[in-house]
């Protein structure tokens, strides 16, 4: 009598060393911890691509939107995980993966990393972007789970944010009064994970819509971090145009209009962002409660301190 072994299932991961709230990591580590095995297309052979070997992932250097560097990772994979980076692109990067898949007649589950402001009407073209690529896909018959998570990761305090509260006490952007959403990038990509490791789950559901963990206004985040801190932080409202010359110091120009048109729309109350939170539902898909806001605070209170202040 022979005992069948089937073999784990193989996941491609792309962004798994990208800053899109970090999910691509993540994903990494819940899909090892589960016994499957994964494969990992990266920009650069750096000491982030060694980490990922030393975990026991395959890695090759290559570039999502030129399909020729795709095709010595693709051949055999049961999945292919998707955390594109806020810019232009996604629809070159998703064909490129969806002509490979269907040249070798393969049914993987694409899962993308979305945004819950994709839309063919949203001012930001990124966001228009990731509903054409998704769409596209769809009609294309690709098996494909979008995850448009609507809260707003609390990474994004700590990348647009930390250095003016640090040196001015002052967190300033357009949100004005409203109060959306807010979500661990560790959390939803706990989500990510969940579709990735039970796919029958998720056959039926081509758009996922996964809640926030929080709502907060901004006037709630300057407290919260000022109580950490232990000084005084103040919210400054600045028009959403303001706020995007700002941030075009030190982002691409469409990361800036995406921002800042997703504040913009939250404090004029056409947001298409859903307000949804619900811990238990991120409790279910990792199996711990989700990170609250406070507690990410705390984990990252040097980063909104002043420099030379003791931790």
């Amino acid at each position: 009598m022979t005992t069948a072994h089937h073999q784990p299932t193989t996941t491609l991961v792309i962004g798994a060393t990208g800053r899109h709230g970090g999910t691509g990591g993540q994903v990494v580590h819940r899909l090892l911890q589960a016994g499957q095995t994964v494969r990992a297309l990266v920009r650069s052979d750096d000491d982030r691509a060694a980490k990922l070997r030393t975990a026991g992932v395959h890695t090759v250097v290559g570039d999502v939107l030129d399909r020729r560097t795709i095709v010595p990772v693709i051949d055999g994979v049961d999945a292919v995980y998707l955390a594109y980076p806020a810019a232009h692109g996604v629809l070159d990067a998703l064909l490129n993966i969806a002509s490979l898949l269907t040249e070798r007649a393969s049914s993987a589950h694409v899962v993308i990393m979305s945004m819950g402001a994709a839309d063919h009407a949203s001012p930001s073209g990124i966001a228009r972007g990731h509903a054409l690529a998704e769409e596209t896909l769809l009609h294309l018959g690709v098996n494909v789970t979008a995850v448009r998570g609507s809260a707003f990761f609390y990474e994004n305090l700590t990348a647009l944010h930390a250095h003016q509260i640090a040196t001015t006490g002052v967190l300033s952007n357009p949100f004005g009064d409203s109060r959306p959403a807010w979500v661990s990038g560790v959390d939803i990509a706990h989500v990510c994970a969940q579709v990735l490791l039970k796919p029958q789950r998720y056959a039926t559901t081509p758009i996922l819509h996964p809640p926030g963990t929080e709502r907060h206004s901004q006037q709630d985040i300057a407290q919260l971090i000022g109580d950490e801190v232990g000084r005084d932080i103040r919210y400054e409202y600045v028009p959403a145009a303001q706020w995007r010359r700002e941030l075009e110091a030190f982002l691409p120009p469409a990361v800036a209009e995406h921002l800042s048109e997703m504040a913009r729309m939250c404090e004029d109350g056409t947001t298409l962002l859903r307000p949804d939170v619900d811990p238990d539902y991120l409790h279910a898909a990792s199996g711990q409660p989700p990170q609250t806001l406070r507690d990410f605070i705390h984990d990252h209170r040097s980063a909104f301190q002043p420099v030379g202040t003791p931790a």
